[in-house]
């Protein structure tokens, strides 16, 4: 590359699906803008169960995936259930904003894959570059034959190429900071509903680099293996041999946010152990030991403010999932307030709690000046 690209913004700007889950017959689409006219950084998806949430932010996590150096269709998870009717198609607009050899692109990115030219599911017109203040449309793309053979497609512009090589290249780059990191290639993270802490297998325990240590342009996050690598233990033994001050930050954030008016606190790692233990009233506990919605927080939350970048899209399947009404605020505030001053950073989350909901509607008319909410609420007319 002579000129190095320079990411100034990426963000999403609308999801559009058809032939997926429960959407079979008509597209739907999630504007991510909202009734202000500003680029939503805290999304909230509402519906009854089965009116299709998970399925939506399956897709936006499986079209991230495009930007995966090296991958095939397969391996980007174009297979899975979602792609399973041949007529499945969806389509993730962003908003990125780069300098590339002294000049700033504003562009309108379409990421996109099923049946003809997917990028075109949901119309992007003249009008529509205005709404979202872009200036170009560009797309990278999977299509699928009728045969169910897939090609990649991607917009005849140096500038895909350079964005796709600067993923490539940051994809050898190891996390170094608590909370947004230095990069600022764009990454998604996806937390399913099923956030357990199951026991470990404590067999071949060695200091090791944990698995999702470094930049992958999506990563996943649901119920732990059984494995050493995988596990949280293993996350927090390596943050205490790194003793860059990290593990100290987690300390912090644990023991106030999920701890909190309890007499639980996340010990000192035992470096002899290699351990993370939960001290209770004198005794030390192992993390499967937790209730469900502790053990749930403290995945997101140490997650999250461990694999972010600057330009991190997060999403989290059922936020309220095993918390109790207090978790839950807790949770809530711990996330919004990590938004408000990472303004860069996109949350879109789902939830059936109405005490939540609740609270969203609150800040939707209270207003912050680092929050851009917004939210949808699937209509059974729609599925």
């Amino acid at each position: 590359m002579i000129d190095a690209l320079q990411i100034r913004e990426c963000r999403p700007l609308a999801l559009t699906v058809l032939g997926m889950g429960p959407f079979q017959e008509k597209p739907i689409t999630l504007d991510f803008i909202n009734e202000t006219g500003k680029i939503s950084n805290f999304y909230l998806l509402i519906s009854r169960n089965g009116f299709g949430k998970t399925t939506l932010l399956e897709a936006m996590a499986s079209l991230m995936r495009l930007l995966a150096p090296d991958l095939t269709p397969s391996e980007k998870n174009l297979h899975s259930r979602l792609w399973s009717h041949p007529k499945a198609r969806a389509q993730l607009d962003l908003r990125l904003a780069v300098s590339l050899g002294g000049r700033t692109r504003e562009i309108l990115l379409t990421l996109a894959a099923g049946e003809g030219q997917p990028w075109n599911l949901r119309n992007r017109d003249a009008g529509e570059r205005e709404r979202t203040q872009t200036r170009e449309q560009l797309h990278i793309a999977w299509t699928r034959s009728p045969g169910g053979r897939w090609k990649l497609e991607k917009s005849a512009d140096d500038l895909v190429e350079e964005l796709l090589g600067l993923v490539k290249a940051e994809t050898k780059s190891a996390y170094q900071a608590f909370g947004p990191n230095t990069l600022t290639v764009p990454s998604l993270l996806y937390f399913d509903a099923y956030r357990d802490i199951p026991v470990m297998n404590r067999s071949r325990l060695t200091i090791s680099r944990p698995e999702a240590w470094t930049y992958w342009p999506v990563h996943h996050f649901g119920a732990h293996g059984e494995q050493w690598r995988g596990s949280l233990d293993n996350l927090l033994v390596w943050l205490t041999w790194l003793d860059d001050g990290r593990y100290e930050q987690v300390q912090k954030l644990l023991n106030e946010s999920v701890f909190a008016e309890t007499d639980k606190a996340l010990d000192q790692i035992v470096r002899s152990e290699l351990k993370a233990n939960v001290i209770d009233r004198g005794s030390r506990h192992r993390l499967d030991q937790l209730s469900s919605g502790e053990k749930s927080m403290v995945q997101l939350l140490l997650r999250i403010h461990l694999h972010l970048t600057t330009h991190s899209i997060i999403l989290i399947d059922e936020l309220d999932a095993h918390l109790h009404v207090k978790l839950q605020h807790r949770l809530y505030h711990a996330l919004r307030g990590l938004i408000a001053a990472h303004p860069n950073l996109t949350l879109i989350v789902t939830t059936h709690s109405l005490e939540l909901i609740e609270q969203f509607e609150v800040d939707l008319k209270n207003g912050d000046p680092g929050l851009h909410l917004g939210g949808y609420l699937i209509e059974r007319n729609e599925i």
